[in-house]
């Protein structure tokens, strides 16, 4: 239930950041839109290999590095450089791996009763190679997720800032689901 209104939240305000490019440009509406698309690609149709959505994340995450080094304040290009290399993170991290087979022997001791026997199991090698970087960035969209609420709060609604939120809280999801 929870990744039907995960994903339909995600839909929506990807929806609302495609439509907003038409009115306004900036670099901030052009990343939401973009991690809208990708997240969606991610959660519900993979238009296109994991590994070009990883380079065009990074990609993302470049010009969001060096617009952080021309623009002050630069913590909002800097979270969403960060947003850039988890997306490009996940993708990488998603792809599919063929199982693998490996002999394993049930043997714990030279003088054990039950013999040499060997098994064939197969194995699904983990999807993440670096687990406490996953949980560094699910952590960090956590507290995201929490500012942007409180934002909300705080201030009449705004469209971006409720992007912000549903995205981070996406980005949670998908960490906790991908583990």
């Amino acid at each position: 239930m929870i990744d039907l209104l995960i994903t339909g939240a995600v839909i929506a305000v990807t929806a609302a950041s495609l439509a907003r490019l038409f009115f306004r440009r900036t670099s901030v509406d052009v990343v939401h839109a973009l991690m809208g698309v990708g997240m969606v690609a991610m959660l519900v149709l993979p238009v296109l290999p994991a590994a070009v959505w990883a380079a065009l994340f990074v990609a993302c995450a470049g010009w969001m590095g060096m617009l952080a080094l021309r623009r002050r304040p630069a913590g909002t290009y800097l979270h969403h450089a960060v947003g850039g290399l988890a997306m490009a993170y996940m993708f990488a991290a998603a792809q599919e791996h063929e199982p693998t087979t490996h002999l394993i022997s049930t043997t714990h001791s030279p003088g054990h009763a039950h013999g040499a026997t060997l098994t064939v199991v197969a194995t699904q090698p983990a999807g993440f190679a670096f687990p406490l970087v996953a949980w560094t960035l699910a952590v960090y969209y956590l507290l995201s997720a929490g500012i942007a609420g409180t934002d909300l709060l705080r201030s009449e609604a705004k469209l971006a800032t409720a992007t912000e939120l549903v995205l981070s809280l996406g980005m949670v999801y998908m960490f906790l689901t991908m583990l």
